[in-house]
């Protein structure tokens, strides 16, 4: 430690502050008495909305004695509290004669433990203290400096005596009763000195079902410790334990009285369901869910609050502004109407030019398709269609190729079909294979229904999937996907096919709009309908979204 003469104080000053007052920005101080905000003397001017000073004050027109530093920062428009600090001056020519402490309690002048140091009026101290006679706990250090005739101000810290350290040897475990120390079963445990790491599991075999007690204690430095007690449930895990699971909208009608989700039974049991909403008004509602067990006991219900439903008007109007109709081509003309700036399927029998298309559109081609076992079991999880961004060198389209095409804005628009193409009706289909798999991109320049029984995929309100119904209308001028198992390796494939797009600096509209099992909310943000942000972890998948209309990254996203 370090202690200055009278002449010499330094300062470290930080603040920001709350009362109107000031015409600049100044860090001003005073001693003793408060001559008013804005009277005192500058310190030193600042800018911005902090000030830090670190400064010398001299202090040799004070007496001698304890006196009181005043120190407050202004602006032109706000000034802060006061800090205050008292300051002991000595006698010009005195010098420093004893440095004494002591622990816990402050004797008389004289009574503590000297500290040996060089007489001055400016010391350097450097002397370690030792503790080693405290007992483990809180102490406090008392310092003082005393010259001919004057002491210090009393300097007083606070700190914390470990314990010794100790090495713990062994732990043990009982049921109900204590069969004696060191005579319960003993336990593996990672031991490091007076440091113990556990995680485990324990036998409950032969214990009757009912409330049970485990006792626990560790023996360290040869000693045992106290016996810590903790109750817990044994109840016989019976084959197909779950065999009934329910839900209900708001109002819990009963156990048993909810609306039944066809499950498998057994110990346990995942579900993926529909929620039955067709009778439910417009507004906030709660939906609980509970099971049961082959027992006859019941679960406690969990909840989900505030699943917000804007009614089915308005959800069936915004799935038909999905779908992206009336196309026409006449006269070396293609018009297409865009309701939305979602990624939809092109499949034209002319040639598209780069300057024709580019100020409106966005167009991506095909490049390959992914399909991944996540878990290993031979049966396909997920599946991914890659498509590359078409940019000014690559800007000219090809007829009877499967494109991605996305309006910058929505309406209705007329292409030039490029004329050093000759205009072709043949419907040519392109296929891509894996070992796993082929995969076939047809046209088609008329509607198509029957969709489902085809198990065909095609684009519609965001979502690469196969329908589902065969009303789907498929309108032309798109393509469609097909499937097929080569059988080599991987099984059935996935419902819905995800989007990726190489090279495209937006957001695509497809990939936040498609909600699979494997797909995480990572960075994105969400928000429901009411504009509510609902928190989810970052690897928390997005299908644990009640089912709803969310917006996800500015765009809507319908979680089935």
């Amino acid at each position: 430690m370090k202690l200055l003469n009278h002449t010499l104080l330094t300062l470290a000053f930080s603040a920001w502050a709350a009362t109107p007052l000031s015409a600049q920005q100044v860090v001003e101080y005073f001693w003793d008495e408060d001559p008013g905000v804005g009277c005192g003397q500058v310190l030193q001017e600042y800018t911005g909305t902090s000030a830090a000073v670190s400064a010398e004050l001299d202090v040799s027109a004070l007496s001698v004695g304890i006196h009181t530093l005043g120190i407050r920062a202004l602006n032109d428009t706000w000034f802060s509290q006061t800090y205050h600090r008292q300051v002991y001056v000595l006698p010009k020519e005195e010098k420093i004669s004893r440095i004494e402490y002591s622990w816990d309690e402050d004797p008389a002048q004289g009574g503590s433990t000297a500290l040996s140091f060089k007489e001055g009026s400016v010391v350097d101290l450097t002397e370690s203290l030792s503790v080693s006679a405290l007992s483990p706990g809180m102490h406090t250090l008392y310092l003082r400096v005393l010259s001919t005739g004057h002491q210090s101000l009393t300097y007083a810290r606070s700190f914390y005596v470990s314990p010794t350290p100790h090495t713990v040897e062994a732990i043990e475990y009982f049921f109900d009763t204590d069969p004696g120390v060191g005579l319960a079963t003993q336990m593996e445990a990672s031991i490091n000195g007076d440091e113990l790491k556990m995680a485990f599991d324990v036998n409950t075999d032969g214990l009757d079902d009912g409330v049970h007690k485990i006792g626990i204690r560790t023996l360290t430095d040869g000693t045992w410790s106290d016996t810590r007690y903790r109750q817990f449930l044994v109840r016989s895990v019976k084959e197909n334990d779950i065999t009934r699971l329910e839900y209900f909208w708001n109002e819990d009608p009963g156990q048993g009285n909810g609306l039944a989700v066809d499950i498998t039974p057994g110990k346990e049991v995942t579900v993926d369901f529909e929620a039955d909403m067709k009778d439910l008004p417009e507004g906030v509602h709660t939906l609980g869910i509970r099971a049961q067990s082959g027992s006859g006991g019941w679960s406690n219900v969990s909840q989900v609050n505030d699943i917000e439903f804007e009614g089915w008007d308005a959800l069936q109007e915004y799935l038909n502004s999905l779908i992206d109709t009336e196309d026409t081509y006449t006269n070396s003309l293609y018009q297409r109407s865009f309701l939305n700036k979602d990624w939809h399927a092109l499949y034209v029998p002319f040639s598209l030019s780069y300057s024709d298309w580019a100020a409106h559109f966005d167009v991506a081609r095909i490049n390959a398709f992914y399909q991944y076992d996540d878990d290993e079991d031979g049966v396909v999880d997920r599946q991914v269609l890659e498509a590359i961004m078409v940019h000014e060198g690559n800007g000219r389209l090809k007829p009877n190729h499967p494109y991605l095409i996305r309006a910058k804005v929505t309406g209705n628009y007329d292409i030039k079909v490029d004329a050093s193409m000759t205009e072709t009706e043949e419907i040519n289909s392109v296929s891509c294979s894996t070992l796993e798999a082929r995969y076939t991109f047809t046209g088609n320049y008329s509607n198509m229904t029957g969709l489902k029984s085809a198990s065909i995929y095609r684009l519609m309100g965001g979502s690469l999937s196969i329908p589902n119904s065969d009303e789907e209308v498929l309108p032309p001028y798109r393509w469609y996907l097909t499937i097929d198992d080569l059988g080599n390796q991987l099984e059935a494939p996935a419902a819905k096919v995800r989007l990726r797009i190489i090279n495209d600096d937006t957001e695509t509209g497809l990939d936040d709009l498609m909600i699979d099992a494997d797909e995480i909310v990572g960075h994105r943000l969400v928000y429901d309908m009411s504009g509510r942000r609902i928190h989810l972890a970052e690897d928390a998948p997005i299908s644990t979204l009640p089912k709803g209309i969310y917006i996800i990254n500015n765009k809507k996203c319908i979680v089935k």
